[in-house]
């Protein structure tokens, strides 16, 4: 049984237009999860990153014909969701006896879509590893896949779907991903990004997850997953690892929330210090949780940077999108890291959040600028699929879902699921009631400038930039300062 994962193609110009610039090429480790559970049950698995490589709907086409798979999963996302339907069709009419299983929330929302027009045989709600395993094992055997929890799949008369499943409680049972499956050296956090870190030495940066699901709930966001995590123990070996295997200098956590557990990080840095690891790393913090003690203990072992979602700069807006957050809170407690601590700070702010005016998203702008910040990302808000916000509007018939009154999909309405339309010719797949698409567009240009051209600020983003680099960062500070 020959298994082969795909990560779709880069779309980014379509969907993020001249922004694609700023995104960063990291591993596919929601594959390389599956990759590792399937490598330790003794199957043969291969994986292609065809964002990664390149590679168009032809060449993947080309290599499947040369790898002959006898089970393709592929990771739908909704920037690649069109992809992912275009990539499932053809493998389908070219090599009907090779199954195809898709995952990830765009696939997870819209399984009708895809299932329905044989796209695919199975889709995976939720948590991937031991689902694919358990299909990959009914399909050898020839047994049907209605005894696994957490799949809807077509029978080859309709679609079926199977009871919810749970969650994977224990996160230390899971293998650490199959990275060896990939090419490591092509991954890279690029100099025109939202991280802070700038690597200028020979050693690579890599990430990694430590946990999943959030304590929170907000609106706009798709995770609302049960928190788990991975113990500080676990954590640090896959951190070694990374140094040893992968000559590995820098790491950013991933997780929705590293800091979620005070307890849990205070032990992984206490880890860190007694095997006397160096090693530099980031993560996602929440206003709420960050305190002294913690901030010290993270300095200690090597926390370079913190990137705190803010959102928005009027409490208003906050309480709209559940933030649970203060404004107040939020100013004292940026300011408290960067008075004790070296830790550098990104704000992460939403412009044309629900309720917003033209006049919320100035404010916005003006918060951030006024808040000690080493750097600032300015996203248009975006009802993602998986989201309750995305739900509500999509229930009230307020937000284009692709899907038209006869069941037809239009595949380019998902391209418009953009956080950077500001960068492309596509229009903001949601505007509030009191703006509109030129409207938004224009607050994000105009939050980029407000925030960055500053003398500190422009100094700063100097210090990021390589002569090797620099038609991209001219092409990127055209977009960004110069037009709109």
């Amino acid at each position: 049984m020959k298994i082969l994962l795909i990560n779709p193609p880069n779309t980014m110009e379509e969907v993020l237009g001249k922004a694609s610039a700023f995104v960063s090429e990291l591993d596919p480790l929601g594959l390389l999860y599956i990759a590792a559970v399937l490598e330790e049950a003794g199957y043969q698995v291969e994986v292609i990153d065809a964002f990664i490589d390149r590679l168009n709907l032809s060449q993947i086409l080309k290599e499947i014909e040369r790898r002959r798979p006898d089970i393709v999963g592929i990771s739908c996302l909704t920037a690649n969701g069109a992809a992912v339907y275009n990539i499932g069709r053809a493998i389908k009419s070219g090599f009907d006896d090779i199954k195809i299983i898709l995952g990830n929330i765009h696939a997870s929302v819209f399984y009708e879509v895809y299932l329905k027009n044989r796209c695919a045989d199975a889709v995976i709600h939720g948590e991937g590893e031991f689902a694919f395993l358990n299909i990959v094992k009914c399909i050898e055997r020839k047994q049907s896949l209605s005894d696994i929890d957490g799949v809807s799949w077509w029978s080859g008369s309709g679609i079926i779907n199977n009871k919810p499943a749970r969650l994977i409680e224990d996160l230390d049972s899971l293998p650490m991903p199959a990275r060896h499956l990939v090419s490591a050296e092509k991954y890279k956090i690029g100099n025109l990004n939202n991280f802070i870190y700038v690597n200028r030495g020979k050693k690579q940066l890599r990430q990694m997850f430590t946990s999943r699901g959030c304590v929170y709930s907000c609106l706009f966001c798709v995770v609302h997953k049960k928190y788990r995590t991975r113990s500080p123990s676990a954590v640090v070996d896959e951190i070694e690892h990374l140094i040893r295997d992968y000559n590995t200098g820098y790491i950013f956590m991933m997780d929705s929330l590293f800091i979620a557990d005070k307890n849990r990080v205070v032990g992984i840095c206490k880890e860190i210090l007694d095997r006397k690891i160096d090693i530099r790393w980031g993560c996602e913090g929440h206003i709420n949780i960050i305190d002294r003690e913690l901030l010290g203990w993270m300095e200690k072992a090597g926390c370079y940077e913190i990137h705190f979602g803010i959102e928005s700069g009027v409490q208003r807006l906050l309480d709209n999108i559940n933030k649970r957050t203060r404004l107040e809170t939020i100013k004292a407690k940026i300011e408290m890291v960067k008075k004790e601590s070296d830790i550098k700070v990104s704000g992460l702010f939403m412009l044309g959040l629900p309720g917003e005016t033209l006049d919320d998203s100035r404010t916005t702008i003006e918060f951030a600028r006024n808040l000690p910040l080493d750097f600032a990302q300015f996203s248009i808000t975006v009802p993602y699929p998986g989201s309750r916000l995305f739900e509500n509007l999509s229930r009230q018939g307020k937000i284009d879902t692709g899907i038209k009154a006869d069941g037809s999909i239009d595949l380019k309405v998902w391209e418009r699921y953009s956080a950077h339309s500001g960068f492309s010719e596509n229009n903001p797949i949601y505007v509030t009631e009191a703006m509109t698409a030129k409207d938004l567009k224009k607050m994000e240009k105009l939050a980029l400038r407000r925030f960055f051209l500053r003398p500190k600020m422009v100094i700063s983003q100097l210090k990021r930039l390589r002569m090797d680099n620099m038609y991209q960062v001219f092409r990127a500070f055209k977009a960004a300062f110069m037009e709109g």
